[in-house]
């Protein structure tokens, strides 16, 4: 039930955003990941995002995390390939049964395309202690991609993502798996 209210909330938030920058939604067996990013009008390379990580249940106890950003972003060109990088912050939140992770990681992610369609990319957030709040200690994200452009404004991706916390008593490992997944822009 807490999922599903989630989900309608970041639906609620999304719908009074101007038009969408793009829509990414990767998957494997026991967890999906959806990312909403938005460009902000008014400004040059200013994105919002905002996005869900759900898990199915282990321990009978599902988890989901969620999570808001806000990036800036660009494009580099050189004689090798194009270079997509964001850089920027997110506020995580996650509630593993008994303890709460709240955080404001830092990080990016980047996407080189060597050749047309093409691209391998990755991401890192982390949260050390002094920006890691309720029972957390630290936050950790990172993840890798290889990507190919199916079609001008869509993306089919395979990748890897590993994502962690660590609070008093030890260490949180919310999901350390592949997955497939898709990306449209608008």
């Amino acid at each position: 039930m807490r999922f599903i209210s989630v989900v309608a909330l970041l639906c609620a938030v999304g719908s009074t955003s101007v038009l969408a920058d793009s829509i990414d939604i990767n998957l494997h067996d026991k967890a999906i990941r959806g990312t909403y990013v938005t460009n902000i009008s008014g400004t040059q390379g200013l994105s919002a995002e905002m996005g869900i990580l759900h898990v199915e249940p282990t321990k009978n106890n599902s988890e989901s995390l969620l999570h808001l950003g806000l990036l800036v972003t660009g494009e580099n060109w050189s004689k090798s390939g194009t270079l997509d990088i964001a850089m920027g912050a997110r506020v995580v939140y996650a509630s593993p049964d008994p303890l709460e992770l709240m955080a404001i990681a830092f990080g990016g992610r980047v996407r080189f395309s060597p050749v047309p369609r093409l691209g391998i990319g990755g991401h890192i957030y982390y949260a050390p202690d002094i920006t890691s709040y309720l029972d957390s200690e630290e936050y950790r994200e990172a993840g890798v991609r290889l990507d190919y452009q199916v079609l001008p404004q869509a993306f089919l991706y395979v990748g890897y993502r590993d994502v962690e916390a660590d609070f008093g008593g030890g260490t949180w490992e919310m999901e350390s798996e592949g997955h497939v997944g898709f990306k449209m822009t608008f």
